[in-house]
């Protein structure tokens, strides 16, 4: 009896096996799925059911399986390849190469490949194809949808550590609009990847905005971050607040005790309407 159980648990862990390896190849539907992991077995053993456990299995061990467009695909792995700034940068340059010299085949191997070794790093890193956005859009608004920090790699070999906030088209072009000590909208044009990273940020309340404003002096010291906000430390010993989706009028209302101890830096909309309320409310007591 125990060695028929000790089989089952074996054949268990081999068909999961066989589900991920299945899934790094590329990216597949459920019914694609279901089609080629039954293709080698004797009988069929592979449903919708069994597959999506398998899955989950994998999900828990700490692999990145995402599904988009109905199609799942494998974003990270928890353990590979560790590839830097420089590596994506190579990769990035290898297909514009590709692109220029090379025939349509040639590119789509290129770019297959590319995707198998992204399939075995251990970050979640999509590049930023002019061609195809939808990859990196899906990123981007996982790392929305989940609180977490992304780096946007740009072409120029720099890279920026930021909070996404949403994605916006203008006159077909994509801008990944973050947030980094200021609100920026980054055109899809100037980056050659985006990383999905571990670090969380304080989570959104529906229909807000971020609003950043500096403290300083002892306000500064004995300042408590509330749960939608984050604390950004100034060499000079102020301190930077981001606060997300408070609303406005009770975030207003609290500002206007801090006195001149408090300055509004972002966004410019709402800095002046502060200095409007204040100049109003002076006018109003010089007029008392």
């Amino acid at each position: 009896m125990v060695k028929k159980l000790a089989q089952k648990k074996n054949q268990s862990s081999t068909q999961v096996l066989k589900t991920l390896l299945t899934l790094i190849q590329g990216e597949f539907s459920m019914n694609e799925l279901i089609e080629k992991l039954n293709e080698n077995e004797e009988e069929p053993i592979f449903n919708n059911s069994v597959i999506s456990k398998y899955i989950n299995t994998c999900r828990s061990c700490e692999f990145s399986i995402p599904k988009m467009q109905n199609r799942y695909y494998v974003a990270k792995i928890p353990f590979g390849l560790d590839l830097s700034v420089l590596d994506i940068d190579l990769i990035e340059n290898i297909q514009n190469f590709v692109k220029i010299e090379m025939s349509p085949k040639s590119q789509g191997k290129i770019n297959s490949l590319v995707k198998k070794i992204l399939h075995f790093s251990n970050k979640e890193i999509e590049l930023v194809n002019k061609d195809d956005l939808l990859q990196s859009i899906v990123l981007f608004e996982r790392a929305v949808a989940n609180n977490r920090k992304i780096k946007l790699i740009f072409k120029n070999k720099a890279n920026v550590e930021c909070i996404p906030l949403s994605i916006t088209r203008k006159n077909d072009k994509v801008f990944f609009n973050v947030y980094k000590k200021k609100t920026r909208n980054i055109d899809a044009s100037r980056l050659c990847g985006i990383e999905l990273l571990g670090q969380r940020y304080v989570e959104p309340y529906e229909g807000g905005q971020v609003v950043t404003f500096k403290l300083k002096g002892g306000l500064a010291k004995r300042y408590e971050a509330r749960e939608n906000e984050a604390i950004e430390y100034n060499p000079d010993g102020s301190i930077t607040v981001i606060n997300k989706n408070e609303n406005k009028e009770l975030l207003f209302t609290r500002l206007l005790r801090y006195d001149d101890k408090c300055e509004i830096i972002q966004p410019k909309a709402y800095r002046e309407e502060m200095k409007n309320l204040i100049s109003d409310m002076l006018n109003n007591y010089g007029a008392n």
